[in-house]
């Protein structure tokens, strides 16, 4: 599984948001789930399974 930080670009291939673009923000350890950052007013969490990191 990977595991991603803070400050980590990151792309959700998963519809709806598939190939939006974020910022990793924020581990929750007792959930497992990182929180995402979608433009400049949207977060949202995701499991490490549900996102992947931004290749250019």
């Amino acid at each position: 599984m990977q595991s991603f930080k803070a400050g980590d670009m990151v792309k959700l291939p998963q519809k709806p948001w598939q190939g939006v673009m974020g910022v990793v923000i924020f581990y929750d350890v007792k959930r497992d789930r990182y929180l995402v950052r979608i433009g400049a007013d949207q977060q949202i969490y995701f499991g490490a399974d549900e996102i992947v990191p931004y290749t250019k």
